[in-house]
């Protein structure tokens, strides 16, 4: 019983893992969607990168698009972010990027999606 209760334990821990270093690393803004206005921008690859460091909880936006009536969220800079608790989303965890309340977000596939949509938000998938 004891050995059930440490293996129980165990795999509980692992599910209360700071989520902060699942988005490290570098990051292709591909698509800004969304929003009541329905906006739906493709963005090419590599265009606009965001740079993610956990250990120093910045991101660093690097934008090269020269249309300006195309949506893309950052402008080139260092900005900080947190992952934190927020029971007013339906994920409870959400990303906020340079004090704004970016919304819930969800990696998989090579795929980091930041959802706002509940919102009437935007909805951005990165691409690593």
């Amino acid at each position: 019983m004891c050995l059930l209760t440490v293996s129980l334990f165990t795999s509980c821990s692992k599910d209360t893992e700071p989520t902060t270093s699942s988005v490290a690393g570098k990051w292709k803004l591909t698509n800004v969607s969304g929003t009541f206005a329905g906006i739906n921008n493709d963005i090419t690859p590599g265009l606009i990168t965001w740079d993610f460091n956990p250990i120093t909880q910045t991101v660093t936006v690097v934008n090269n698009n020269p249309d300006n009536g195309l949506w893309d969220v950052f402008e080139t800079g260092v900005y900080n972010y947190h992952i934190v608790t927020d029971s007013e989303y339906p994920c409870g965890e959400i990303i906020r990027i340079d004090n704004t309340d970016m919304g819930c977000f969800v990696i998989e596939n090579d795929n980091f999606i930041i959802d706002q949509s509940v919102d009437d938000g935007f909805r951005l998938t990165l691409k690593h």
